[in-house]
């Protein structure tokens, strides 16, 4: 292993590179999240001076496909918005994961709506009806 300089990183470097790595892996916003829901529990539940910690509700956690559907609505959403912070803090609070999250294929077969079906077509026009009179309402105003 050589050991010259200019394989050699400096610290500043070294912390780039590193924050970048976690960021890109989510270990950033999940760790954000971590600390964020801490806060907040210390908030909500002080310990006394002295005394033990008073105890917290169990965080009991349910993933029901419904619950996974939902927050995965809600993950799309925030995605087609822009809103990428909120995003980056909605992935851990939900139990998501971008690999967990479903795809609108995945979505039409838990509701059992088939692409070919009248209904889909449908819902398609609502929502494109719905669209257009959202962008004809911003143009105007």
């Amino acid at each position: 292993m050589s050991s010259s300089k200019e394989d050699a990183l400096s610290p500043d470097e070294l912390r780039k590179r590193l924050y970048q790595t976690f960021k890109s892996k989510g270990v950033l916003d999940t760790l954000k999240a971590q600390l964020r829901n801490q806060l907040i529990q210390e908030l909500k539940y002080p310990a006394l001076a002295g005394q033990e910690p008073v105890p917290r509700p169990a965080h009991v956690k349910h993933e029901p496909i419904l619950v996974s559907a939902c927050n995965s609505i809600v993950a799309d959403h925030l995605q087609n918005s822009g809103c990428e912070y909120t995003l980056s803090v909605f992935y851990p609070e939900s139990g998501l994961s971008k690999d967990k999250v479903f795809t609108k294929e995945d979505l039409l077969q838990l509701l059992k709506i088939c692409p070919e079906s009248n209904l889909y077509k449908s819902l398609v026009i609502i929502i494109i009806l719905n669209l257009e009179h959202l962008f004809d309402i911003s143009i105007k105003t």
